[in-house]
């Protein structure tokens, strides 16, 4: 069928209902009529991505997001409404909400509060700071956590974050739902530690994962990319899809870091080329430290430093290659090196010179193996999926389902 906005013109019904998914947008809905997403996602690299200009429409069950870089209120906006009868229901945004009386347009919540690593089977006690531009529910699906109070006012809110007493080595990690007439989420992380501190205070929440600060890597020039203020670089949530175009870059480099790891815990990138049938065309198409770089050149890896790198030059991939997946593993075959040893993985993903995301691998655990991230096609043009799934059979299975022959 033809694209989002053809296809609600082609149905004249009362109810328009988009099967679960992931849709393109932008759409406009000029008609009175029910719009039901079933819990898909309608996505544009710039707002408004839902624009309402009949009266007498109900939106419900549906994700609505900006997923690319805009700048003013309108290009940033999720949702555009003209009618003051418009009726959202079960509604998640990311990005801002206009036109709607009852909610404030901007918002400025962090993506992710990292409460970093505290002390394990003890009560650790943390004090966040969010702003709100007005009253506000909370939903907290966070594990291990109990959130006083559980509502925010208009201005700035101080919440007590108390965690039970978890073991050592426990990953925490969930989501709070910010709720109005719409949902906003926010991703929560840490990891209880023996070793590690008692926390009875913490500072203001941030907009990500903490990075540690860059160190000189013995890499080729183009390779290596300088630090840049966080609030230039934007935090990704688990699923969320971006234009590669928004790096205004052709090179897409991508480093992988943590804060801490156990000793002895190695982790390497391996980049898996694959066709329309999601499968390697041949074994030499898994670039990793046994074979740095495509044939063509599209694709280069490598580590410095203990930190893995991967260079992807999409001017240069062949057009028969449908897909790069980008995964990291921890080396070795003992199950009992794994990513629950690693305190906070992320990739930094760089267009050019300039880092542009970032991405946490907050909920990783006994995984020895994951998927950080897809570089695909999408109608002609280059995207990228951030993944984030893991595996616990290690590297072995995911050479496998993508084809490639492992002894």
């Amino acid at each position: 069928m033809g694209n989002i906005q053809e296809q609600f013109h082609a149905n004249l019904n009362g109810v328009f209902i988009l099967p679960p998914g992931e849709y393109e947008g932008p759409l406009v809905v000029d008609r009175p009529c029910i719009v039901d997403g079933c819990k898909s996602t309608l996505w544009a690299p710039r707002g408004p991505v839902l624009t309402v200009s009949a009266p007498n429409v109900t939106v419900k069950n549906l994700r609505i997001e900006v997923t690319g870089i805009s700048v003013g209120t309108e290009a940033s906006s999720a949702i555009k409404v003209y009618s003051p009868d418009t009726r959202l229901e079960n509604i998640e945004v990311n990005g801002n909400v206009i036109g709607l009386k009852q909610e404030p347009e901007t918002w400025n919540l962090p993506g992710i509060i990292s409460l970093g690593e505290f002390a394990a089977n003890k009560e650790n006690i943390f004090f966040v700071s969010l702003p709100a531009p007005c009253k506000a529910e909370l939903d907290s699906e966070v594990k291990g956590l109990r959130i006083f109070p559980m509502q925010l006012n208009a201005g700035q809110n101080r919440l007590i974050f108390t965690t039970d007493e978890l073991r050592d080595n426990t990953i925490l990690y969930g989501e709070i739902l910010v709720r109005t007439s719409v949902s906003r989420r926010i991703y929560v992380a840490g990891k209880a530690l023996k070793d590690a501190p008692m926390h009875r205070e913490a500072g203001p929440a941030v907009n990500g994962p903490i990075v540690s600060p860059p160190v000189q890597m013995d890499l080729p020039e183009e390779i290596v990319a300088p630090q840049v203020p966080d609030p230039a670089v934007h935090t990704l949530k688990k699923g969320q899809r971006i234009f590669a175009k928004e790096l205004n870059s052709s090179r897409i480099r991508i480093t992988y870091e943590h804060q801490n790891a156990a000793q002895g815990i190695e982790i390497d990138s391996y980049c898996f080329i694959l066709g329309e049938n999601g499968k390697v065309f041949c074994d030499e198409d898994l670039i990793f430290f046994g074979n740095t770089e495509a044939g063509d050149h599209s694709v280069k890896s490598g580590t410095s430093d203990g930190r893995s790198w991967v260079l992807v030059d999409i001017n240069k991939v062949d057009a028969s290659v449908s897909k790069i997946a980008v995964c990291y593993s921890v080396y070795g075959d003992d199950a009992s090196q794994n990513f629950s040893m690693v305190s906070v993985p992320i990739v930094r993903i760089f267009g050019g010179s300039r880092e542009v995301f970032r991405f946490g691998l907050n909920d990783l655990s006994e995984e020895k193996t994951v998927v950080a991230m897809e570089i695909y096609r999408y109608r002609g043009e280059w995207k990228m999926n951030f993944v984030g799934a893991g595996y616990r059979n290690g590297l072995k299975q995911l050479c496998e389902d993508y084809g490639v022959s492992v002894e």
